[in-house]
């Protein structure tokens, strides 16, 4: 099969600024006389048009809502989490967890006060100094009670940064 000479003389031009060809403007389209008038309806309904500067055809307002009605969120401790620290009392619950500071020679008083108020947010400076000394004479200290999800985190964000630490079911029923 041989080629013209000239290339694309079958085939019309493309634009390949814009390889779809345009539609004409939708005005001068006919349209009968029904639609106008559903068109009309529909820009008086929408304060002038499909393209008003309010936002369109079908953008309804947000609705108020009232949220007094609702028990208000508990409120967080120090950092942010809703977990209680060992030494406040609380509904005893299932689910809830203790993170612990396992004492380790390793462990300085340094990186415990470091580490600790980044990691559980609920824990300052002063607490974390006070945790190492009780690791040191007990071999293990009650960081926070917390859901399970909660507290794997927190233990597993202290092991990462140097510190031994574990998770286990908080028995305590005190009211």
């Amino acid at each position: 099969m041989a080629l013209s000479g000239r290339v694309g003389a079958s085939w019309p031009a493309l634009n390949f600024c814009n390889p779809v060809p345009s539609a004409p403007p939708v005005s001068t389209l006919p349209m009968p006389s029904k639609s106008r008038d559903v068109m009309a309806l529909v820009a008086a309904a929408t304060g002038g048009g499909l393209g008003s500067s309010r936002g369109g055809a079908g953008l309804l307002e947000r609705p108020t809502f009232d949220q007094s009605q609702f028990d208000p969120l508990p409120e967080a401790q120090e950092g942010g989490d809703i977990g209680r620290l060992a030494s406040r009392k609380g509904l005893g619950s299932g689910d809830s967890y203790k993170v612990l500071l396992i004492d380790d020679p390793r462990h300085t008083e340094k990186l415990v006060e470091n580490v600790l108020p980044q990691v559980v947010p609920s824990v300052t400076a002063d607490g974390a100094r006070q945790l190492f000394r009780e690791s040191r004479q007990l071999g293990v200290a009650v960081v926070i009670v917390t859901v399970k999800e909660h507290a794997e985190f927190y233990a597993q964000m202290m092991v990462r940064r140097g510190l031994r630490s574990a998770i286990e079911p908080d028995s305590n029923l005190e009211a």
